[in-house]
Order: C-alpha cells, then structure tokens, then sequence
C-alpha cells in the first residue's frame, strides 16, 4: 500500500492566508473608520492569533489522517501565523510606503502622545525616546517585526494550544 505524504507547507500556508486576510480586513476597517493605531484593534488580534494556530493544528490533523504529534502541532502553529504576519506584514508596508505614507507622521505623533501619557520619561529626554522608537516604524521594520513577532506569537501559542490538538498514533493494531 503505498503512503500518501502531507505537506505541512502548504496545510499551513493555506491556513496563514486566511489568517492574514481576517488580519488585513480588520485592519482596513480601524483605517477607515478612522482609528488605524486603535488599542482595541490590537487586542483583537490575539483572539485571531490563539483560533488561527488552532485551525491550522486541526487542519494538519485531518490532513495526516487524525494524528499529530506535539511537535506536529507546534509547527503547524509556528508556520501558520508567519505565512499570515508575512502575508500582513507586506500589507502594512503597502499601506505605509505607498497608500498612505501620512500614516507615519500619524503613528509618530501617536506614539509621542502614548510616551507622554504614560509619564515615564522626562521631559528633556522625550524627543530622543520618541526618536528612538519612530526607526523602528519604518515600513520595513514594521515588515521584518511582523515577521519575527508572528514566529514568537505563533510559538508561545503553538507551545500550549498543541497540549489540546495533539493525537499521538498508537501502536496498537485496529481490531
């Protein structure tokens, strides 16, 4: 008889897109009702984040024919939310560089007004901090943190989610 192999690629492909177009269509709505750095919009994405791991695992799961091992699982995860931060990533980068270069100025002054709400840095030290963080908001270093925060996201979330998913094939023989 002869072994069908699965590939884990494309399963977590297929599931990273789904991920990323749920990922860019709300974001897309906070642009433009008018709130793209909206506290409420990055919390969404973790519940998004935590079902998409779960949806690739099980996905993969019926692909291999109701088995997967924890490490199984734990790639899948990984795999799926970096073909999703890659696939939304390159979205931002299109919306930052291209559609709405504003949107920088924009995150800049956000991003001052966090600082000094919070009120841990001095005065005097406030357009360095602000500085500081603004070269990491560049398109591509949002596009290469997308990318990185994805693979940590995914792996912090793969690592428990996979306790649940995993089916360990048994050795013993079906009666």
């Amino acid at each position: 008889m002869e072994e069908k192999t699965v590939s884990i690629w494309k399963s977590t492909l297929i599931t990273g897109v789904y991920i990323a177009v749920v990922l860019i269509l709300l974001s897309v709505v906070f642009y433009v009702t008018g709130n793209p750095f909206s506290k409420v919009s990055q919390y969404l994405t973790y519940p998004i984040f935590i079902g998409g791991v779960i949806l690739a695992q099980i996905t993969y799961k019926k692909a291999l024919g109701g088995t997967l091992t924890y490490g199984q699982a734990v790639a899948s995860g990984v795999l799926a939310l970096v073909f999703a931060s890659l696939i939304s990533g390159i979205y931002s980068f299109v919306l930052f560089k291209f559609i709405d270069p504003s949107l920088q100025e924009q995150l800049k002054i956000f991003t001052e007004e966090q600082i000094i709400k919070q009120g841990r840095v001095p005065e005097e030290q406030l357009e360095m901090a602000v500085n500081m963080a603004t070269k990491f908001q560049t398109p591509f270093m949002m596009l290469v943190m997308s990318i990185v925060g994805g693979a940590f996201m995914g792996l912090i979330i793969s690592l428990i989610t996979a306790i649940f998913t995993k089916k360990n094939p048994t050795d013993e023989v079906p009666l």
